[in-house]
């Protein structure tokens, strides 16, 4: 039996195409030769593409990759604060340099691509930039939960101090109050502790 050949170039792009059917991707370039090869090349992977130009002063933020063209100001024009992106971003470089790193750092890219871009090129960087702000957004929520719970954990020892200081509890009895109190009112104890050190601090 024959060995399969390994896919390369166009077939390797094709193949790959049922894996990213769903994505929409923002392309933000002048419209030559090398923006339109980009184009049809992302349009062969099944995606959803929307090309703009000239650049907006704010790029739309609801699609799952922006690709967009470097200059100065591209940092001011992201639909998203720094560290908090929303989709994906692949600046697009000159291919004889002409771009500042400290302007591109700014702008906090998941990956860059240089003109002139090959298809397999195009494949690979969509797929690092889709790889790199899912690990990032994973990380931001999991930073957000240890937050929430530092929150939670202040919250109910402060509320277990205040029922120390004015009811005269142990430790032991005021969190078995807070949590008595929580079950009655189906809320955590994180919940009721917050709610309970918020209503002390308006009467006091």
């Amino acid at each position: 039996m024959r060995d399969r050949p390994v896919p390369t170039g166009v077939q390797r792009s094709r193949a790959l195409a049922p894996e990213r059917s769903a994505l929409t991707m923002l392309v933000a370039a002048e419209p030559d030769s090398e923006s339109q090869l980009l184009i049809r090349e992302l349009q062969r992977l099944r995606c959803i593409v929307t090309h703009v130009w000239p650049m907006p002063d704010r790029l739309p933020g609801d699609v799952d990759v922006i690709l967009a063209a470097y200059n100065e100001v591209l940092h001011e024009r992201l639909p998203w604060v720094p560290g908090e992106a929303t989709a994906a971003l692949i600046v697009l470089l000159p291919q004889r340099g002409g771009y500042d790193v400290k302007t591109l750092r700014n702008c906090g890219p998941d990956a860059v691509l240089f003109r002139p871009w090959q298809m397999h090129h195009i494949v690979a960087t969509v797929e690092i930039a889709r790889s790199q702000h899912q690990y990032i957004k994973r990380l931001r929520s999991r930073i957000s939960r240890l937050d929430e719970n530092i929150r939670a954990m202040r919250d109910i020892e402060r509320a277990k101090a205040i029922l120390v200081e004015t009811r005269k509890m142990s430790e032991e009895e005021a969190y078995a109050f807070l949590r008595t109190q929580a079950m009655e009112r189906r809320v955590s104890v994180a919940a009721l502790a917050s709610a309970f050190v918020d209503s002390y601090a308006l009467v006091n």
